[in-house]
């Protein structure tokens, strides 16, 4: 984490305060669609969602990979951060015995067979802008990457 510069810290310390709930908005035709996800987040900055590979979300990624992912703390979106970017589909063994050692939650519940399930796989969001604020009084700040 020391690498990254302050803002980007900033950002890193919001993401991985309110990972549990956050919200990855995916494009279905022309209609956006909205599910709740608990993202993983390396201290490189680096953000993942773990899913099934034949899950809508995947499906439409594949379709059009334009994503928003949003964080807000809870109850009172005190500290917020969101997501505009593209979502990449990562099937590859190495990255996702990376990143499942790396949840905050136990991903066997979900994948008895492991990282190396047929079923599982990855959304790496790649952001290009993620627009955020540490408190209220901070107000909104915009961080290109």
């Amino acid at each position: 984490m020391s690498r990254l510069k302050p803002d980007k810290k900033k950002i890193l310390a919001i993401m991985k305060k309110t990972c549990m709930h956050a919200f990855l908005a995916t494009v279905d035709g022309s209609q956006p669609r909205v599910r709740s996800v608990s993202p993983i987040i390396g201290d490189d900055l680096s953000i993942w969602i773990s899913s099934f590979i034949n899950a809508r979300k995947v499906k439409q990624v594949k379709r059009n990979a334009k994503v928003c992912l949003h964080f807000a703390k809870q109850p009172d979106g005190s500290m917020i951060a969101t997501v505009n970017g593209t979502a990449k589909i990562v099937r590859n063994l190495k990255d996702k015995k990376r990143v499942w050692k790396m949840a905050k939650f136990d991903l066997a519940n979900y994948f008895p067979d492991g990282p190396s399930s047929k079923n599982f796989c990855l959304l790496r969001i790649v952001p290009k802008v993620i627009e955020w604020w540490d408190t209220w009084k901070s107000g909104r700040k915009t961080t290109k990457f």
